[in-house]
């Protein structure tokens, strides 16, 4: 369910804003002084033909005030004008005003004067009313414009003649003096606030939780140092952070905002439709949780609450007879912001129904909820485009599970077309381009799947964003089926297949890659990384505001002509603003491609791969899976019965048949480690042929397996030193994705001048610290899990151990107390070419409340939790280094059974791999001790004589296959005592191997 928590949120969260039409000129015009506000900031004027004048202070680029005469200025008409008429009939639908209380300014022209809140954002505001000379004046701005608007009017009549001259005194000021005291903020801060939460729904609506949440993070920041942390205007923004988080899998965090914004919103002066808003948000985030039930009766709350807030008329309206799907139609809703946004929440809230009935399987309840949605969308002439196209794919995924693909195909072509309109260029054009591909797919319509298939592969390639590996099934088998009927064009057919494989992703994999790069673009190592990927998203942003222009000239029914041409010529230097800004960023940020979803061609894989050697990728969905074979200048393609399903329960039964338990070992399952092989690479077997080397991309649940462990025929469990494990016929790498293969063949090996440095002896958090870290009550489980991490009293006999066999000094080492994270991120790293770990690695599988993977250090004492020992994958990819090879030699580094553990562990290795790493070493399951060090002394010593780290470890692995029965005993040849490490990334150069080589081995 975590796509449904995609919202509306411009026009449910900060609608009341008033839009870029409603301000005249434009911030950073020359115009005439009128001071400085109250923090500061040069103020200056632009005058009208009617003696109204627009107000600029800073660096803002809305008007900061207003001023404008109205007429006679006697006692009766200035509260007349205080209290009825258009003016204050404005102000009242963008911002909540108190009485009009008497004062004066320019020394003694009468005023009436209303404090203000703007209800987007909570910003205090005032308004005025004053009679100068017989006239009324009206001015309205925020708070500290106060005396630039009153020498505006001054100016404009007269009583301020000098630009110099002072002002006379203000009782204005003086009556607002206490509130302005209070509140230091300037239009600069206000202005930053808006461009933060317009950053933040422009990333939510093109589903960017991560990107969404900073914006909304830094918003919340402008909002709590202007407004202080206990003002109610921020309940608003910490619902929609709320959001963002649940969005991420971050659970208790995204509790703890629900709960706090709910506090606010229920403090007085709090926003009217707060507390239906919060309702709503925290109803999505039970959808996300898949608690149906629980969100339905919070969506039911929040319906009636945003209903109390519109008309009758607007709730009994009726549209003219059309089809369900039909987009709407008849332009802007004449309504006040706050009714617009209860009847967009309202909107929303239905469909949410909908999704909500449809999960507990109340399907009659569930069309009826969003038939009742699309009603009232029509019937008040909601001309939204994104609107129409989340009840259009709605509407269309109700089609399909009556079995109507036609009609479902119908629908997903309009919401495909108004989000292009709506958001173009974003994930979701994408996916509803994706759905459709998957009914035109039961439709038999092969052509149409493949053209929806392309459109929605080239939007999320210019994204260098994933998406889930089930919508790309359709595409997968359509491609397949071309290339059988067409053998002249298959290989071009499997390129483009292959490519389009490598987009898969899931939800995990998509938040750890956010997470990582929006680390990276706060540039903490490299600034100009930082300012190179903003660079490019601001041109991704600059060209789908183009083409939504243009779109709306098209669906407007405009031809051509100078202005149509000219948008034309602004798209085409857009895009090639943005083809700079790509290259800008692959100049400042070289591997940012493997830290993120970017497909590379075949062709690159091809061209990088080294005599002897073949590369494979497996990508799995609920229902099916391809693995692909790429060698010697071909792509070679199988399917995988039975998808992911089939495979998770092969990949469970040998995991359990390794894992030890008790005090014995589990009898190895012979058979499902061959019929993993066959089910994934068996039928690729001639492509394989002639190869030594091979690396892996894997996907799902056999992330958490080494292929090593793989057997190509049948063996028998008694004797195992006997069995054909992969293992024997490759050295195997293991990659996230074929761009990290690519990225990493491209890199020279490390200068660095030193051979090792190693971390260990870590010291577990206290109970206390654990607790502070996880406090809320759905994380206590992680709390107790965390501070029972037992110490690991061999880590430093293996730690010293290879610090000897590689020769470093007694100092290229931080123990103990000393292996904080801090001092990790402070330590000259770049200088050493292999990185050793030996402690725990901390994974969200294990720890459902700890987000990302970490590697786990020492806790301080002193530290208030154990935030200061979480090494998180976030950070790593801020570290400085240059190194062959990182060994997390932590107990179950590679997590345990399932796809998530794998997942965690290629964030982790992408995290490395960015930061300047080549290859890492981890472990599957906990390693016998002994048998740890000496496959890490042994394949350390063969990567010193010369040896890859894949060649190396298979070298360190076949010295205990072979042995076993011999020198060793029959047991040695269990996969727990030789196999529980992977290479993961760049394998190395594989050396021929000797006759005398061999015999060692």
């Amino acid at each position: 369910m975590r796509a449904a928590a995609a919202l509306l949120l411009l026009v449910l969260g900060a609608c009341n804003a008033p839009p870029p039409s409603a301000f005249v000129g434009g911030g950073g015009a020359e115009g005439e002084p009128v001071g400085n506000n109250t923090v500061g900031e040069a103020c200056t004027q632009q005058r009208h033909a009617d003696r109204s004048a627009d107000i600029y202070c800073g660096s803002w680029q809305q008007p900061s005030g207003r001023v404008r005469p109205a007429g006679a200025g006697g006692a009766a008409e200035m509260q007349a004008l205080a209290t009825s008429g258009p003016w204050r009939a404005g102000l009242d639908s963008r911002f909540a005003c108190g009485a009009p209380r008497g004062t004066t300014i320019l020394g003694d022209a009468p005023a009436l004067l209303m404090e203000c809140t703007r209800r987007a954002g909570g910003w205090p505001y005032v308004a005025l009313v004053a009679s100068v000379g017989g006239t009324a004046w009206l001015a309205d701005g925020v708070l500290p414009a106060l005396p630039a608007m009153e020498r505006a009017i001054g100016q404009a009549t007269g009583r301020l003649r000098a630009e110099g001259a002072a002002a006379p005194a203000s009782g204005a000021e003086a009556l607002m003096a206490e509130r302005l005291a209070a509140r230091a903020f300037g239009s600069n801060d206000i202005g930053t606030y808006e461009a933060l939460m317009q950053a933040g729904t422009r990333a939510n609506q093109a589903e960017n939780a991560a990107a969404a949440e900073t914006a909304y993070r830094a918003a919340l920041g402008v909002q709590e140092r202007a407004l202080g942390k206990d003002d109610p205007a921020l309940a608003n923004t910490l619902a929609l952070l709320s959001l963002q988080l649940s969005n991420q899998g971050r659970y208790p965090a995204a509790e703890e905002a629900l709960d706090r914004a709910d506090a606010l919103a229920r403090r007085p002066g709090a926003e009217e439709g707060l507390t239906a808003r919060i309702a709503h948000y925290r109803a999505l985030h039970l959808l996300n949780l898949d608690r149906n039930a629980d969100a339905l009766v919070l969506l039911d709350q929040a319906a009636a609450d945003y209903a109390r807030l519109l008309p009758p008329a607007m709730l009994a309206a009726r549209p003219a007879p059309r089809t369900l799907a039909d987009t709407f139609s008849g332009g802007e809703m004449l309504a006040s912001p706050q009714t617009r946004s209860a009847l967009l929440g309202l909107v929303e809230v239905r469909r949410y129904r909908s999704i909500a009935l449809r999960g507990l399987d109340r399907v009659p309840e569930a069309d009826e909820a969003l038939r009742s949605a699309a009603t009232l969308a029509r019937a008040n002439r909601v001309a939204l485009p994104l609107v129409s196209a989340r009840i259009s794919r709605a509407v269309a995924m109700a089609d399909a599970q009556r079995g109507d693909s036609a009609e479902a195909a119908t629908a997903l072509s309009q919401a495909a077309a108004a989000f292009a309109r709506g958001m173009p260029g974003t994930r979701p054009v994408a996916r509803t381009q994706l759905l459709r591909a998957d009914m035109l797919s039961r439709l038999d319509r092969p052509i149409q799947v493949i053209g929806a298939c392309r459109s929605a592969i080239a939007v999320l390639t210019l994204l260098r964003s994933g998406v889930e590996a089930e919508l790309l099934e359709p595409c997968l088998a359509a491609y397949a089926e071309e290339a059988r009927r067409d053998p002249g064009a298959s290989q071009a057919l499997l390129a483009e297949m292959f490519a389009a494989a490598q987009l898969a992703q899931s939800g995990l994999t998509s938040r750890q890659i956010d997470q990582a790069t929006v680390r990276l673009a706060d540039g903490a190592r490299n600034p100009g990384a930082g300012e190179a990927i903003r660079r490019y998203q601001d041109a991704q942003n600059a060209l789908g505001d183009l083409l939504r222009e243009r779109d709306e000239i098209a669906a407007g029914g405009g031809g051509r002509g100078s202005a149509t041409e000219a948008l034309d010529r602004r798209i085409a230097d857009a895009r090639t603003a943005l083809a700079e800004a790509d290259d800008a960023l692959q100049a400042a940020a070289p591997r940012y491609g493997q830290l993120v979803q970017q497909a590379t061609s075949a062709a690159d894989v091809l061209a990088a791969l080294r005599p002897g050697e073949a590369f494979a990728s497996v990508v799995l969905t609920g229902r099916s899976g391809w693995t692909f074979v790429l060698r010697e200048g071909r792509i070679a393609a199988a399917p995988v019965p039975g998808g992911e399903a089939r495979i998770g329960g092969l990949v469970r039964r040998v995991r359990a048949s390794i894992e030890r338990t008790g005090p014995g070992l589990p009898r190895f399952d012979t058979t499902a480690a061959a019929e993993l092989y066959s089910a994934t690479l068996g039928a690729l077997g001639p492509a394989l042929e002639g190869a030594t080397a091979l690396s892996v991309a894997p996907s799902g649940p056999l992330l958490a397996l080494p292929f090593e462990v793989l057997l190509t025929g049948p063996a028998d469990p008694d004797r195992l030193s006997a069995a054909p494990f992969l293992a024997r016929r490759f050295a195997i790498a293991h990659v996230p994705a074929a761009a990290n293969f690519v990225g990493l063949r491209r890199l020279e090996g490390s200068r660095a001048t030193r051979p090792w440095f190693g971390f260990g002896d870590f010291r577990p958090p206290s109970r206390a610290q654990a607790a502070r870290s996880f406090p809320a009550d759905s994380c206590a489980e992680s709390a107790t899990l965390f501070a029972n991490l037992p110490p690991l009293p061999s880590a430093t006999r293996e730690l010293e151990a290879a610090r000897q066999l590689l020769q470093a000094g007694p100092q290229d080492r931080l123990l103990g107390p000393a292996f904080t994270a801090d001092a990790v991120r402070r330590a000259a790293l770049r200088d050493y070419r292999v990185l050793h770990f030996a402690t725990h690695a901390v994974l969200p599988s294990e720890i459902a409340c700890q987000p990302e993977p970490a590697i786990l250090a020492s806790t301080p004492p002193n530290a208030p939790d154990a935030a200061p020992a979480l090494l998180t994958a976030s950070a790593i990819v801020n570290l400085d280094l240059d190194a062959d090879l990182v060994i997390l030699s932590a107990c179950n580094s590679g997590g345990p059974a399932g796809s998530t553990a794998g997942e965690s562990l290629s964030g982790l290795a992408r995290a490395f791999f960015y930061a300047g790493a080549r290859s890492l070493l981890v472990t599957h399951w906990a390693v016998d001790d002994r048998m740890a060090a000496y496959l890490v002394a042994k394949t350390l010593g063969e990567m010193r004589g010369g040896r890859g780290p894949s060649q190396a470890l298979q070298a360190a692995q076949l010295s205990i296959l072979n042995d076993a029965g011999r020198g060793l005993p029959e047991q040695a040849a269990h996969p727990f005592f030789w196999a529980p490490f992977a290479v993961i990334g760049e394998g190395g150069a594989v050396r021929p191997v000797s006759v005398a080589d061999a015999s060692r081995l």
